[in-house]
């Protein structure tokens, strides 16, 4: 369980998460951009529609009342008209004439205290949800119709029913044609106003597609805009993503120019951190590997003019016969050739070991034999030196697959660097332990012990704790790379231990291998 949410943790950091997370909400912003737009277009648009709607009806209302009055000249043909208007549309429609009188209402008429026709004021206490539209006919104003197109609910046009069986047909008939009116069938608006009715209001408002027209344009604005604002923030995004990566090839090629000391910044544990921090690592490590090339470079050149020098030097001295050729140049002249051939071994060996093509030559058995016999070799030289050297061996005879010659030579290295850092009177001990893990060798001596300081370096290439030990006391600086990489080719490891004064140890171990199959 903790290892599936340090995974969902992991991936929630990276950059797939981020840039995920990123577009999902590019992608959110668009959707709610092109919602919210479109909601208020909508809302623009629907309100637009209807106020056209309302004015085409409006116009068309008027028409009506004007054609109406002119076909008949009469108040009643009118009212019959504005009752249409609102009972079609929902208005409280209302007509006065000239002289501000009411004598059309779709929903009442009454009169004053006088038996006359009421004028707004007295209607109305209130008349500010009147919209006030003159009518003419022949260029001369007739009257005014004024329209409540959102009238109160408790309000409720007249039926023509309703109509005429009140009173206010006869207060009509009155007012128009000074006669008495006595309610009929007859009395029904005539056949050419409900022909008005019919043709004026039959097609009124205006067509659907406009509305749709307007829905469409909107649409397509609002996903133009979404469409360019997320191409906006997704360029930002990715911009701001992909910035570390320029950073990387940046440096990158820095370095490739020569530029060693070229590092990023590392803002995170996603893919680019981790990157960055791979970057600055490899960085580090070249600049490190081509410095200690230079240096080897400058040490091999050094370690080889010594000698070639030194040589030199005698063979122009007994050319010139300032030196005779006795047998103590002779004798040094070939020391020198000697080192300087063991010199140029150990570097073509190195050069091989590092390139991973050192091949050995193993077989399978104890090397017990072969150490005790190296040790041996060393036995003279510890005497001459008043050194005790004690080989001893512990635990089970283990079996390990090993070059004898490369087994010599680590061994061979180890003793002698003991030796040559013991003083006199001092003891070097080899213990050799084996078990069913490996084989153990223990190279130890009471000399004069590696600093802190020296000890990481101990198996660096031309690295001597004493730099002012020469090539005769103290080599060339190449015995413990040479040892460490033979370790290596048998899979084995080595380590080092030491205290200044108290002596230093080496722990060599070769793990247990199989019998080499043919």
């Amino acid at each position: 369980m903790e290892l599936g949410t340090d995974s969902m943790f992991n991936w929630l950091s990276g950059l797939q998460a981020r840039l995920t997370l990123g577009f999902a909400i590019v992608l959110a912003l668009s959707i709610a951009a092109v919602s919210a737009y479109s909601a208020y277009a909508t809302k623009l648009e629907t309100e637009k529609f209807a106020r056209e709607i309302e004015l085409a009806r409006a116009e068309r209302a008027e028409q009506l009342v004007r054609d109406t009055f002119e076909a008949n000249r009469n108040w009643g043909e009118v009212q019959y008209a504005v009752q249409q208007v609102g009972n079609l549309f929902g208005w409280r429609v209302v007509f006065e004439n000239e002289s501000g009188l009411i004598v059309a209402d779709s929903h009442q008429i009454t009169k004053n205290s006088q038996g006359l026709f009421e004028s707004m004021g007295e209607r109305f206490e209130k008349t500010t949800n009147f919209t006030k539209r003159p009518v003419l006919l022949n260029g001369k104003l007739i009257g005014h119709m004024l329209v409540d197109e959102r009238p109160s609910h408790n309000e409720r046009p007249l039926s023509i029913r309703e109509f005429y069986n009140s009173p206010f047909a006869n207060l009509l008939a009155e007012q128009t044609t000074n006669k008495s009116f006595t309610p009929s069938p007859t009395q029904i608006p005539s056949t050419a106003t409900e022909t008005l009715v019919q043709e004026v209001l039959e097609y009124v408002d205006p067509p659907l597609s406009n509305l749709q027209a307007s829905f469409q344009r909107s649409l397509l604005i609002a996903g133009i805009a979404a469409g360019l604002g997320g191409l906006l923030l997704v360029m930002l995004l990715t911009r701001q993503a992909l910035t570390p990566v320029r950073n990387l090839t940046k440096a990158a090629s820095n370095l490739g120019a020569g530029d060693l000391t070229q590092r990023v910044h590392s803002n995170g544990g996603d893919e680019i951190g981790k990157l960055a921090d791979t970057f600055n690592n490899m960085a580090s490590k070249l600049e490190t590997a081509i410095e200690h090339r230079r240096q080897l470079t400058a040490d091999v050149a050094h370690e080889l003019r010594t000698p070639l020098t030194n040589i030199q030097g005698y063979v122009e001295a007994i050319k010139d016969g300032v030196v005779s050729a006795d047998e103590d140049v002779i004798s040094t002249i070939h020391t020198q050739t000697i080192h300087l051939s063991k010199l140029i071994d150990d570097l073509r060996m190195l050069a091989i070991a590092d390139a991973g093509a050192l091949a050995l030559n193993k077989s399978h058995g104890s090397p017990i034999a072969v150490i005790e016999d190296s040790v041996a070799d060393f036995r003279q030289r510890a005497r001459e030196d008043n050194i005790d050297l004690k080989f001893s061996i512990n635990g089970t005879t283990t079996e390990i697959n090993f070059d004898e010659t490369r087994m010599r030579q680590i061994v061979s290295n180890l003793v002698e660097n003991a030796l040559t850092h013991t003083p006199n009177n001092g003891q070097v001990n080899v213990k050799l332990t084996g078990s069913d893990l490996g084989l153990e060798l223990l190279v130890s001596d009471s000399g004069i012990g590696v600093s802190k300081t020296d000890l990481p370096r101990i198996f660096d290439q031309f690295y001597r704790t004493d730099q002012s030990r020469t090539r005769s006391t103290g080599g060339a600086g190449l015995g413990l790379t040479i040892v460490k990489r033979l370790v290596e080719a048998h899979d084995g490891k080595i380590s080092v231990n030491s205290q200044p004064g108290y002596g230093t140890t080496f722990r060599v171990f070769i793990p247990f291998t199989q019998e080499l199959t043919n």
